[in-house]
């Protein structure tokens, strides 16, 4: 191999030594072209060394002319050295040198190759201009201004010579260069004269060239001044014999695109560098930093930019830098002159061992193998001592491109190579005592002559020193060392033994010290004696002290270090274990059985002890395998006291337990318990169970109801009596049979009893009729008898609560309905036979039933409920106070489960401890049933017995507990129905009274009362709940500023509010829009008229006008110009806000005192529903906030009853504004609770509805098919069921959602999970664990769509969960999953959700989905609701009286009001058959019909009766035990009925008529008499002079005084101002019967007045000269006060003197005419106003006398007309302009009526006012100064005006 590869070369590299196939790896790597080589042998020397051998010198040469080399070895990519070993380079270059360059030299006579190379030196003289000489190795500096980053300008002298060159010119300098290789370590005279001769110059000319050589390359680079000398050179030197003989190579330098720059700061990195040498050209790649840190190579991407890199100086920072061209296939630059000197690094010296500088002299092969391996690291050494010498070899300096690296690295290499290979020896020292010196140094020596190593024995130091080969050292070390230690031990154990010793029990020893550990310290310490004494319990050690202190310190590790393990054991059979001898026991349950454990008894506790966990597992299983226990239980404790029993223990005791213990019997109470090993205790259990079967009594309890054991003892007694006589005693009481006597007698007569209950026949019979229990009671023997004779059965009148099996529930006595929606009912009853879903148990920590409740529910369930508490208390060994825990129920019990709650003991010192504590434990028993899915619980007076927490705290601390665990779980639970259950009436009254103090609720039963769901942090508004009428219902509530927004659920055009706003198009028509033409239909044509007058033309958006309302219920109509929406894009929200601004605003300055809105927006303009409800809320809460006056009271929101959405978004809106939880406005959004769901839309398979904005579909179908977010999936608990629709979707789904699935189920989960969809066209899927149980279905379904709505999800489908497999009736799933729908919906209305599909697999199930959808449809409950809203309204009237009601408000209207609620006659009947059964509840039926009556009762005046009439006849109810019923039918307009229906026993129904006709007379004469008061007041009135004013009298005295005149009477007696007075007939005077004061009277008759032209009632009597006559109002005259406040409305701070009135009756009558003509003419009624007119003093008697004269017009100018003017605003005419001053200051006013009828803008050029229309002769009445809102209005015709009433001012 060594002939066929012989040019090598060493190749170091860090790679790892163990990489797998790390020689293939390197030989790939050096025969490939990344590395210039070529066919190779490698070997591996040494860890990280290896030779690579290569054909030819050549290939070699390439190898190591690469600068790195890079190879990937394992995972790393390894940098490799490669060098010639010192020898190698020290050899001539081999001749072979094919190829190496393109130039031929001496041995080409290749005539091809030849020919190419001259074609490359034409190429280069083509390319290399020579006339321009230039050097191109000079070391330049560069002075940069500023910071560095520009070249200096240029110096004069040397412009020429840096002018740049053409392109041809500019090459790099290599062009005229070449590289001669191979010089041989010749002189730089002897080149240039091989140049010289080459060239043939006659004279020596080496100014034209120059000459750097490169000796650790053995070559020289050769610069000529022009390219022709370098081509001539090129081409010549083969021809040279010198060039030849020195087998020399010649090529051309390549060009360069790379320099090196020297002396960098070391501040400066590569960016730097980069950016600093980009300004001369783009720069390639990264910079390359060597080594020492201060030097780097840049990569032009063109080589051009070097020479003028080179051509300029340089300086980074003020740091000069020099810059040379870099050559890569010479591996370095050229420095020209500058060239830097290869110098061999200096010697260093390297300490080693002494013994080890020893042991090399004394062994020289050993010393020439280290130099020989120090050589190949170009070291020598000099070893004359122990400071070794290390110098570099001279071939050092000539290893090619890796020279410089090499010399780099020399010394560190060098010294890592010498310390490696130093490693391999090494000297250890071993200290000998001097006690044992001498036997130790016999020994040695005998090893001495056989081990290759020095041995240096020192007595005096006391030391043996080796010296060698490592391992040789290691290796007789140990056996020195062992000699030394054995000499030592045996010495030292002469002089030091001792003797220790540790208690150990025989069954510990026999673990711990026979299991294995003896053995293991007799082979530590084999010298050392071990011996265990039995009788003492000790274990002995003898030997060297720290010998025994290692094994005693092991011992009792390992006697520490057994386990121990707890047995659960009953007591009896501990305390067998206890009697027997622990180490007997051991050895005969484990030791004896391969068992090495042993048994301990602590403390009534087994514990087992061994050495591993298994062993403890097996020795548990044996003792549980062996021992056994068993309980005997005596049911007659008279048995234990006979002598047979002792003898017959005594007898067991001597068989048994004679040589060993094998059973123990004990006797406690009523029990023996029998413990011992298994075999024995059946044996002895069988022998006590034969003598206690043959010797006890037993009593037998047959529980049944009472009248079942009734009847069987007094109406059966033929069937029993026989069987019983002699044997057993028979006892009848409490709903139990007793039998007592023999077992065995016992046992024959128990199943004729049960035969005997089996057999009956029993029901409980409820007649609810008025009286029927008072009437069965007075004669109850007598009806006993009958009917058993009559039916061959037995009744009892029993109370109601009895009705129930044994006495088990009464009926609920307080209930309230929490605002979580769950009920809480207190009740008096029997706990055991509560019919709920759990019952809660009041027990102690150990689950004992000793008394008391748990006494008592453990009778019933039978002892599994016993049973099942045991189970628990093995793995708990008692609970702690305040916990509980669930067991199934079972016997007798009619709930599912039973909750075991431990209360706490009352401590006074301590109470909020034990409040604590027991609301743990209520809470707790909450949670245990709401985790069962549990609907209805019954909890008991926890701790209020014997544990003595007073009755008033605990029953607020039970309610309490239930408030906060309610309120914590926020609706989130199952439970629907909580009783609070006690058989005493003192604690049920606690009871009721904490429900009463906590939720302050009504009886549940009557009306489930709710509590208001304000909250109490928001107090500021006042909450009016909603309210129902016969119209409508209402949701109201009261600002702080004291303004009413309600809600109302009303047609727009029925409303009655002073102000009702219309939302109309921009072209003003009425019959457009549905809110418009309702309104336009309602109020009549002329509504258009007068809309017409505010605005002609098209109005602009936003525009309000204001009309009156005509035929409308209200006063005034505002005209709203309303928006469409437009996506929200433009200004129509704005618009919006600023119409609903407004009309508040205009209500206000109009003040008026209630105005209406319509959902403006919300129908064909098309604003979003709740956009709408919000900006009109807000703008309410902003006028309310900012309004100076208050005059506007209430803001009414009608909403179309049929517009639903519209009603939900303004409710969900309102209850979020004035912060209302939703159920308080359940009677406003009734129709949605009650009846959420929208008209159902059925298609072929489908069913479409909608709740409250969310689309909800049952449809059939396959639900892997829906294209939904989110599939759900019924699955199982762990969620990996694979059977029906889980089956199908996971199958759909894929493998993935599979394992996910079970992934997810393996962790803790709250019973669904979310996985991805798989290959299901959905977002999500949800799995559910529904536990087939309609509860948990409606909990899953409404977790699933709240988990839907968190993640923003739209559309959903269910399966119909539990309706296949899981066997769970349909409607009840449907009812569950519609029911979860609901109240998500409710509780969530602005959820993402808006599609739910529940897909049936089943098609016919799709029927039972109908049918529970239309059960919720709120058409339906719509029509049911409003007769309930009308029932209610009137009942409502009965409870809290009757208010007058006219007949106008009875139209329509019809009502009934049920009589009280009968408490039932409750009767148990018992028979032989359930014919006879029957038979009897027809009897009694009829017995008490018979005695039933009624009486009809028929007179309106029924609706007329009094607060005090109501109650009397709710009295009579009570007292009398009858059923009163009040209806009201109307048939049509004219006909109506009231009615009274009076039902009870005969007796008692006639003493209630003739009561009740009794009020009714009452009542009708008092409406006589109304009805007579109203109808004379209408005809005539009575008045009496009070301060020159006439004023009424009262009704009723108006009455009296007409009834004395109509009698002729001469005197009548009255009442006035609480005083008595006599009135002489029939013109007066009055006289007070106390002081005789006089008064005036006088009697007006209004028909005469209304005939005379209807003079106001008010004007006081004028003579019939007078024409006219001011008269002056008493300021405390309503009179006067009406027209004042007028005047203040604009003039609150001006001081009003005087107030007359003006009478003129000819003026008068001839404004009436007028009125009643312009009525005609308009067709409206709407034609007067009232308003103001300024007058100076000189005018009023004219204007009292004639009227107003516009012949005076533009005296205070007309601007917009020549008429009178009026104003609508007291402040504008109180002027000094128009009330001119007199000369005291006063001015006058008038406040006149005024014919304003219909008007038009006016201009001032008007004397008369314009057409209605263009050629018509209509003229309008008046004109004013705005049509939208007048203030001036001006008259053209005097008596169109009466100047009412004077006001004097100042």
């Amino acid at each position: 191999m060594a002939d066929e590869f012989p040019y090598a070369l060493f190749v170091e590299g860090k790679w790892d030594p163990k990489t797998p196939k790390l020689k293939n790896k390197l030989t790939i790597y050096f025969q490939s072209k990344k590395s210039n080589g070529g066919d190779c042998c490698v070997e591996l020397l040494e860890a990280q060394k290896a030779t690579v051998s290569f054909k030819t010198e050549e290939v070699r040469r390439n190898v190591l002319e690469k600068q790195t080399h890079e190879a990937k070895i394992g995972q790393n990519l390894v940098s490799l050295i490669v060098y010639l070993s010192p020898e190698a380079a020290q050899e001539p270059q081999s001749p072979a040198k094919a190829d190496q360059t393109d130039i031929p030299h001496s041995t080409d006579t290749d005539v091809a190759a030849l020919k190419r190379r001259t074609e490359a030196c034409s190429e280069l003289s083509s390319v290399v201009d020579l006339k321009k000489p230039r050097l191109f190795a000079v070391s330049s500096q560069e002075e940069l201004p500023g910071k560095d980053e520009e070249p200096p300008e240029a110096d004069p002298q040397t412009e020429e010579a840096k002018k740049p060159e053409p392109a041809e010119e500019s090459e790099v300098l290599g062009r005229r260069s070449a590289v001669l290789e191979n010089i041989q370590n010749m002189s730089q005279e002897f080149l240039v004269m091989l140049v010289e001769n080459i060239l043939k110059l006659e004279e020596p000319e080496s100014k034209f060239f120059e000459i750097e050589v490169i000796p650790e390359s053995n070559c020289a680079v050769i610069m000529f001044m022009n390219r022709k000398d370098a081509e001539n050179f090129i081409l010549s030197c083969p021809d040279n014999s010198v060039f030849r003989k020195k087998k020399m190579d010649v090529k051309p330098l390549e060009k360069t695109p790379k320099v090196k720059a020297e002396d960098l700061p070391s501040s400066v990195n590569c960016d730097y560098i980069t950016l600093f040498f980009e300004k001369y050209g783009e720069v390639e790649g990264e910079v390359e930093m060597l080594e020492d840190g201060q030097s780097a190579i840049i990569t032009f991407k063109d080589h051009k930019v070097v020479n003028k890199v080179l051509s300029a100086q340089h300086q980074i920072k003020h740091h000069p830098i020099k810059v040379f061209p870099y050559y890569e296939s010479l591996g370095t630059a050229l420095y020209g002159k500058d060239r830097p000197t290869l110098r061999l690094p200096e010697a260093f010296t390297e300490k080693i061992d002494k013994s080890v500088w020893k042991y090399l002299q004394d062994n020289p092969g050993s010393l020439d193998l280290i130099k020989q391996e120090m050589r190949k690291h170009f070291c020598q050494l000099d070893l004359h001592d122990a400071a070794v010498k290390i110098s570099p070899l001279a071939s050092l300096l000539h290893q090619g491109l890796q020279t410089r690296k090499l010399i780099q690295t020399w010394r560190e290499n060098a010294s890592a190579e010498f310390t490696a290979a130093m490693s391999k020896y090494k000297s250890l020292e071993i200290i000998v005592q001097r006690d044992a010196w001498n036997e130790t140094e016999a020994e040695i020596q005998k090893t001495r002559l056989t081990e290759p190593v020095t041995m240096d024995l020192q007595k005096d130091q006391g030391t043996v020193i080796l010296a060698g080969l490592a391992e040789d050292v290691s290796r007789t070390g140990d056996v020195v060392q062992n000699i030394v230690n054995r000499i030592t031990q045996m010495i030292q154990r002469e002089k030091g033994s001792v003797t220790d010793e540790i208690a150990m029990d025989p069954s510990t020893y026999e673990i711990v010290m026979l299991g294995g550990l003896e053995p293991e310290i007799s082979n530590s310490f084999p010298e050392m004696g071990l011996s265990y004494h039995s009788h003492s319990k000790k274990l002995a050690l003898y030997g060297l002290k720290q010998e025994v202190l290692e094994s005693k310190n092991k011992i009792l590790q390992e006697v520490i270090g057994l386990k121990r393990r707890m047995v659960e054991l009953h007591p009896s059979i501990l305390e067998y274990l206890s009697r027997r001898e622990q180490q007997e026991l051991t050895s005969d349950l484990f030791l004896s059985k391969g068992i090495r454990a042993s048994l301990e008894i602590k403390e009534n506790q087994a514990l087992l002890v061994a050495k591993t966990e298994k062993t403890l597992k097996d020795s548990e299983e044996r003792l549980k395998a062996m021992l056994n226990h068993k309980c005997l239980d005596i049911e007659d404790p008279s048995v234990l006291r006979k002598v047979e029993w002792q003898d017959l223990i005594t007898s067991l005791n001597n068989s048994f337990n004679s040589l060993v213990m094998t059973v123990v019997i004990n006797t406690s109470g009523s029990q023996v318990m029998v413990a011992g090993f298994d075999d024995v205790v059946e044996l002895v259990l069988e022998q006590l169970s034969d003598f206690v079967q043959n010797n006890s009594n037993l009593v037998a309890t047959i529980e049944a109801d009472n009248i079942v054991v009734k009847f069987i003892q007094e109406h059966r007694k033929q069937d029993w009596v026989e069987n019983v006589k002699n044997k057993v005693s028979v006892d009848f009481k409490d709903g139990k049979i007793l039998l007592s006597g023999p077992r065995v007698h016992v046992s024959q007569c128990k199943p004729v009893f049960q035969n005997l209950v089996s057999s009956v026949h029993h029901c409980n019979l409820k007649v609810a009729k008025p009286g029927a229990k008072k009437f069965y009671k007075m004669k109850e023997s007598m009806y006993v008898t009958a009917a058993k004779d009559q039916t061959g059965c037995l009744v009892e009148l029993v109370d109601e609560h009895e009705v129930f099996q044994a006495g088990a529930v009464s009926v609920g006595k307080q209930g309230v309905l929490t605002p979580e929606g769950v009920e809480i009912v207190v009740s008096k009853g029997n706990m055991c036979f509560y019919p709920v879903d759990a019952v809660v148990n009041a027990t102690n920590e150990k689950l004992d039933f000793n008394g008391g409740l748990s006494k008592a529910l453990s009778d019933a369930a039978g002892p599994q409920l016993q049973d099942a508490c045991r189970q628990i208390l093995k793995t708990r060994k008692q609970l702690a106070i305040g916990d509980a825990v669930l067991t199934s129920a079972g016997g007798q019990l009619r709930c599912k489960f039973v909750i075991h709650a431990v209360g706490p003991h009352y401590d006074s010192s301590n109470r909020q401890r034990a409040v604590g504590l027991l609301k743990k434990a209520v809470k707790r028993s909450l949670n245990l049933a709401d985790r069962e899915s549990c609907q209805s619980m019954a909890i008991p007076a926890i701790s209020s017995g014997n544990l003595g927490f007073p009755l008033d705290l605990c029953a607020d601390t039970i309610v309490g507990a239930l408030k906060e665990f309610l309120e914590f779980v926020s609706g989130d639970c199952c439970l629907k129905k909580i009783h609070l259950v006690d058989n005493n009436d003192k604690t049920v009254e606690a009871l009721e009274a904490a429900v009463q103090k906590v939720y302050g609720g009504s009886s549940a039963s009557k009306d489930k009362g709710t509590v208001s769901k304000v909250k109490p942090s928001q107090p500021q508004q006042n909450i009016t709940l909603p309210s129902s009428s016969s119209q409508s219902s209402s949701q109201s509530v009261k600002t702080n500023e004291g303004l009413t927004v309600t809600l109302s659920k009303c047609n727009i055009q029925d409303t009655t509010e002073d102000v009702v706003v219309n939302s109309i198009f921009p072209d003003l028509s009425l019959n457009h829009g549905a809110i418009s033409k309702a309104i336009f239909t309602a109020a009549g044509p002329q509504l258009q008229v007068v809309l017409n007058q505010q605005a002609t033309g098209k109005a602009n958006v936003g525009a309000v006008f204001v009309t009156t309302a005509c035929n409308l219920k209200n006063k005034l109509v505002f005209h709203a110009v309303s928006p469409h929406w437009n996506q929200g894009q433009g200004s129509e929200q704005k618009e919006l806000e600023g119409i609903v601004d407004k009309c508040l605003g205009e209500a206000e300055q109009q003040q008026q005192k209630s105005i209406v809105f319509p959902a403006i927006g919300t129908g064909n303009l098309g604003f979003p529903k709740t956009l709408v409800a919000s900006l009109m809320l807000d703008s309410v809460l902003k006028f309310s906030k900012k309004r100076s006056s208050k005059h506007v009271q209430e803001v009414v929101f009608a909403l179309n009853p049929i517009d639903t959405q519209t009603i939900q978004a303004f409710t969900d809106e309102f209850n979020k504004k004035f912060n209302i939880q939703p159920s308080s406005s359940s009677a406003f959004t009734q129709q949605q609770s009650n009846g959420p769901f929208s008209s159902i839309t059925s298609k072929s398979g489908s069913h479409e509805t909608t709740v409250g904005g969310v689309v909800l579909k049952v449809l059939t179908g396959d639900i892997t098919k829906e294209k939904v977010d989110v599939i759900v999936n019924s699955s199982n608990d762990d969620f990996t069921l694979k059977a029906g629709v889980s089956k199908a979707i996971l199958d759909a789904a894929g493998p993935n959602v599979e394992a996910e699935c079970q992934q997810l189920g393996a962790q803790q989960n709250s019973g669904l999970i979310m996985t991805q969809p798989g290959n299901l066209q959905c977002k999500k899927i949800i799995h559910i664990s529904p536990k087939n149980d309609p509860a948990a279905i409606q909990k899953r379904v409404t977790k699933a769509l709240q988990m839907c709505a968190k993640q923003n999800f739209t559309s959903i489908s269910f399966p119909a969960f539990g309706t296949g497999q899981g066997g769970v009736n349909a409607g009840q799933v449907a009812d569950a999953m519609l029911d979860a729908v609901v109240d998500f919906v409710t509780q969530t209305p602005q959820s993402s959700i808006k599609l739910i599909h529940i897909v049936i697999f089943q098609a016919p199930l799709l029927t039972n989905f109908h049918q529970s959808m239309q059960r919720r449809e709120g058409s339906d409950k719509q029509k049911k609701q409003s007769a309930l809203s009308k029932i209610a309204a009137y009942a409502k009237s009965w409870i809290i009286g009757w208010k007058d009601k006219d007949d106008q408000q009875r139209k329509g209207k019809g009502f009934v009001i049920e009589g009280k609620v009968v408490h039932p006659a409750c009767f148990s009947i018992c028979g032989p058959s359930k014919a006879a059964v029957d038979h009897a509840k027809q009897w009694i039926e009829k017995l008490i019909s018979d005695e039933q009556a009624f009486e009809l009762i028929s007179d309106l005046v029924i609706l007329s009766l009094s607060d005090k009439d109501q109650q009397r006849i709710q009295e009579l109810e009570k007292s009398m035990d009858v059923s009163v019923r009040v209806e009201h039918k109307v048939q049509d307009e004219d006909q109506e009925e009231a009615t009274v229906l009076v039902e009870g026993l005969s007796r008692d129904v006639l003493m209630a008529v003739s009561e009740i006709q009794t009020i009714l007379k009452k009542a009708r004469d008092e409406v006589g008499l109304k009805k007579d008061m109203k109808v004379i007041s209408e005809l005539v009135d009575w008045q009496y002079q009070q301060g020159g004013q006439y004023q009424s009298f009262d009704q009723l005295t108006n009455l009296n005084l007409e009834q004395a005149l109509a009698k002729k009477s001469s005197h009548v007696d009255i009442s006035l101002h609480g005083q008595a007075y006599k009135v002489t007939m029939p013109e007066g005077p009055a006289v007070c019967a106390v002081g005789g004061n006089q008064i005036n009277i006088r009697r007006i008759d209004k028909t005469q007045v209304i005939a005379d032209d209807s003079l106001p009632q008010e004007w006081d009597i004028m003579a019939a000269t007078e024409l006219f006559k001011e008269f002056p109002l008493q300021a405390n005259s309503n009179e006067y006060k009406d027209v004042l406040s007028h005047f203040r409305k604009t003039c609150p701070n001006n001081n009003v003197l005087k107030i007359s009135r003006i009478q003129n009756p000819g003026m008068w009558k001839k404004y009436q005419h007028n009125k009643h003509i312009m009525e005609i003419k308009n067709g409206h009624k709407n034609n007067e106003r009232r308003l103001f007119h300024g007058t100076r003093e000189d005018s009023m008697k004219h204007i009292n006398h004639s009227g107003f004269n516009r012949s005076y017009a533009g005296m205070n100018a007309a601007a917009y007309g020549k008429g009178t003017y009026f104003a609508l605003n007291a402040s504008y005419s109180a002027s000094n302009t128009y009330s001119v001053p007199n000369q005291q200051g006063h001015k006058h006013m008038y406040l006149c009526r005024v014919l304003t009828g219909d008007y038009t803008p006016g201009n001032s050029s008007m004397v008369v006012p314009p057409p209605k229309s263009a050629n018509g002769i209509d003229l309008y009445d008046t004109v004013v100064d705005n049509t939208r809102t007048p203030t001036i209005f001006v008259v053209f015709r005097d008596d169109h005006a009466y100047p009412e009433y004077l006001i004097t001012f100042t």
